[in-house]
């Protein structure tokens, strides 16, 4: 019988029960073993380091990176950066998760919350601990309604899916996310159930939001729902616009863009959200570095949720 410290025999042991899933009997008749003996040598296998086992637990919290988060917090100003690394999950699932969290902290102190959509942002929802808070706070929408981005998969919008999680109920805005002219805009935005709802929105004490990047995504969406017209695009393009937060479009140095598409979005300002105590923006992935950074440079964000990815992407060119 090879001895267990005969590498050999201890490398081709853990092969053939952790990489090809044998038992540790049919290792031991392969091998021509005890199976007493098949169970010492991957101990030993253990022991030596040959093999490491790693576990993960996907409740745990995401690992966050200290260096990369107080980066960020220096070269934009941020009052709080959040900063996980992926691991096995993908940079949108971690930053969710720990933005997530973030809400459940921030929540049961505020009395009103406002939420806008996104894919970032439906994960995130999605992700949050359900905990009945007393009183419920007021959740309130800071976008119009946008059926293919505020769509979560159990058919529900984000706020109502977010008022649920937190015990309380929502007070929707009946009103487009986006519409075709600017006069529209002004005429719904003077309807008075609306512009209470706006209104509303924009005194909120806690805001989470999603960051969008010029062209990936849902930003090309929100181009597409303003129709606009060949010399309405051509402006835009002009206008060299790096990202979006809550609809407004922003420029590389968060310079907001202006018409057409400032004129065609119901949605709480760029000047509102600038006035809330805490607006948490929330995005994963490095391509969409450029957008993040106009938004970072807004100054509307006070705590931003990135995947370790993104945020070193974002810094490569801050």
């Amino acid at each position: 019988m090879p001895a267990a410290r005969d590498t050999a025999t201890v490398v081709q042991a853990a092969r053939l029960y952790y990489d090809e899933g044998l038992s540790q009997s049919e290792v031991a008749r392969e091998l021509g073993l005890s199976r007493s003996n098949v169970s010492r040598i991957l101990t030993r296998a253990r022991e030596r380091g040959i093999v490491e086992i790693t576990i993960h637990d996907p409740d745990a919290p995401p690992v966050r990176d200290p260096a990369l988060e107080t980066a960020i917090e220096v070269a934009f100003s941020v009052s709080c950066a959040v900063v996980v690394a992926a691991g096995r999950a993908s940079g949108l699932d971690a930053a969710a998760r720990a933005a997530a969290a973030l809400v459940h902290d921030r929540a049961p102190a505020v009395r009103s919350i406002g939420v806008s959509w996104g894919q970032t942002v439906q994960r995130t929802v999605a992700q949050l601990e359900p905990q009945r808070l007393r009183p419920a706070p007021r959740v309130l929408p800071l976008v119009g309604g946008l059926s293919m981005l505020d769509q979560t998969e159990s058919g529900d919008s984000v706020q109502r899916l977010l008022a649920a999680r937190l015990g309380a109920r929502p007070e929707p805005l009946f009103a487009p996310a986006l519409v075709e002219s600017a006069a529209a805009s002004a005429t719904l935005q003077r309807e008075p159930s609306i512009a209470r709802v706006l209104a509303a929105a924009a005194g909120v004490e806690l805001a989470l939001v999603g960051i969008g990047s010029m062209g990936l995504h849902s930003s090309p969406h929100l181009l597409e729902g303003m129709g606009l017209t060949e010399a309405e695009s051509d402006r835009v393009r002009a206008q060299e616009g790096a990202g979006d937060v809550c609809g407004r479009f922003v420029d590389a140095h968060g310079a907001p863009l202006g018409p057409p598409t400032s004129e065609r979005v119901i949605a709480v300002t760029l000047e509102q959200l600038a006035r809330i105590p805490e607006v948490v923006g929330v995005a994963a992935g490095a391509e969409k570095a450029p957008g993040v950074r106009g938004v970072l440079r807004t100054g509307v964000l006070d705590t931003v949720v990135l995947d370790a990815a993104l945020a070193r992407a974002v810094l490569a060119r801050a």
